[in-house]
């Protein structure tokens, strides 16, 4: 469906904004859970991409990113993912949910379990919580995705080893930023290196953050053969590292020596290095004229990189069906017909439950005057969502009479609606038989009659302005636009 602008209410609704109360700017919740594994309730701190996109994505579902240390690391994690798959069109990261997990004894946690269980069943408490209780408890009630990232940092990083080595099908990837391999002297760094020559880690994938603790810019190199306490946590991620970098694996590793941070200021640059390794395949990289020509070239591209994208992810991923909405009737206006079917075709079959997609495609085929296909798609669409302004395209193109409505018929959504959020009046009355909208400063409208309750504006395309009424009696009006959905009570006659 094409994006259309209401300007009924528009420049008072602008004036009016600027009296309105600050809003709080909210990008997570706190939840609590009880774990009968840990006999306590856990806090966690929940990020949903729906939290900050202004775009509906029916049935989308996002990978979940398991964060250690929440309470440090929250804000920031959230803030790297929001910016490089929302901000600005960028789609660099696939859009996340975020589960940080609140410390309440972290030592007890994130110290492993030594030796670890065989089965997760008997796994430490802690880890049979993220298993047994976390995970279905988010699976529950977010749009998941079946993949999963770890992220911790310093023993938290220690732990998303010790579970990439022990647990391997708990996550697909994990970020383990200066984990603390050197803690017990090594006992548990030696344990997976003699584990991991035995485990087999198909498709997934480590990055490792190394801070320095020693003066800034001393070289990786010096730091090797430096043989000082200072030197032995990063000493022990490269012995780490050595083994990963000369075993024959499937594992996907890569690892990053910062030489300007330290243990504390290195957490937010891996974050961020650490997502670029594990979704670099993502981003999908094209040049302004390959959008712009009149070939289906992208086209096919899209469908290849998405193609890959799914098999990344493990599940079936599509492009954006605004993104591909939009195409398409930049296409259909340059007429570059064939390509323009391209993308609405695309759209039909990655979402065959939306009625936008269906109305979309029903226009190309108006433009194209196949008014048979145009029929069957704006049909097909209603089948899905009986919207106001598919119907009266539908009934314009099948030459169908209008929707008549008698005079005293149209009395009965008159009267003083009061629009919510803003205390703006809408006078809805009769002028020379006709339903007029009248709001102080602005043009009269004519409300023309699609079926009983719903109207359009004349002479405005796109309005779809729906009467809730009890009986004869009118309650509220609803009218949609591209800058929101506003509801308007009735007040009185």
């Amino acid at each position: 469906m094409k994006i259309n602008i209401l300007t009924l209410l528009i420049v008072l609704l602008n004036k009016c904004v600027f009296a309105q109360q600050a809003e709080p700017i909210i990008i997570g919740k706190k939840e609590s859970i009880y774990s009968a594994s840990l006999q306590e309730n856990r806090k966690i701190w929940v990020y949903s991409p729906t939290n900050t996109s202004s775009l509906e994505q029916r049935g989308k579902r996002y990978p979940v990113l398991y964060l250690f240390d929440g309470e440090a690391h929250f804000y920031s994690t959230v803030g790297i993912i929001q910016q490089l798959s929302q901000a600005n069109g960028n789609g660099v990261l696939p859009e996340m949910i975020v589960v940080a997990i609140e410390n309440t004894n972290r030592f007890r946690d994130l110290v492993p379990a030594f030796p670890a269980a065989e089965k997760i069943e008997n796994a430490s408490p802690f880890v049979k919580f993220l298993s047994t209780e976390l995970m279905p408890y988010i699976e529950g009630r977010y749009p998941a995705a079946p993949y999963k990232v770890v992220v911790g940092h310093s023993l938290g990083g220690l732990t998303a080893i010790d579970l990439l080595t022990n647990y391997p099908t708990l996550f697909n990837a994990c970020i383990a930023i200066d984990p603390s391999l050197w803690f017990n002297n090594e006992k548990y760094l030696n344990h997976y290196l003699t584990k991991l020559n035995k485990q087999s880690l198909e498709n997934m994938k480590l990055f490792v953050g190394i801070a320095n603790p020693m003066p800034p810019g001393t070289a990786l190199s010096a730091i090797k053969k430096d043989q000082t306490k200072e030197s032995q946590p990063v000493r022990s991620i490269l012995k780490f590292d050595q083994f990963l970098q000369t075993r024959s694996t499937t594992l996907k590793y890569a690892h990053k020596f910062y030489t300007q941070d330290r243990h504390n200021s290195v957490p937010l640059i891996t974050e961020y290095d650490g997502l670029r390794f594990i979704f670099d395949y993502f981003f999908f990289d094209a040049t302004e004229k390959e959008f712009t020509d009149s070939t289906t070239q992208i086209v096919t591209r899209l469908e290849r990189h998405y193609r890959k994208v799914s098999s990344e992810l493990g599940y079936k991923v599509s492009p954006p069906e605004s993104l591909i909405n939009y195409l398409g009737y930049d296409a259909l206006r340059k007429k570059y017909f064939e390509k323009a079917a391209a993308f609405f075709k695309m759209n039909v079959e990655n979402y065959s439950e939306s009625s936008n997609v269906f109305d979309s495609y029903g226009d190309f085929f108006a433009a194209r005057k196949d008014t048979g296909n145009a029929i069957r798609n704006y049909e097909k669409a209603l089948t899905i969502n009986r919207n106001a302004i598919t119907l009266q395209k539908l009934n314009k193109l099948a030459k169908r009479q209008a929707y008549q409505m008698s005079l005293s018929d149209l009395k009965n959504y008159t009267g003083v609606y009061v629009l919510e959020n803003f205390n703006l009046p809408v006078v809805v009355e009769i002028q020379n038989e006709k339903l007029i909208a009248r709001v102080t400063g602005q043009a009269d409208s004519e409300l023309l009659p699609i079926e009983k309750d719903v109207f359009t504006v004349k002479g405005k395309q796109g309005y779809s302005i729906t009467f809730k009424m009890n009986g004869s009696k009118p309650l509220e009006f609803t009218s949609i636009q591209p800058n929101g959905i506003f509801r308007a009570v009735f007040k009185n006659e």
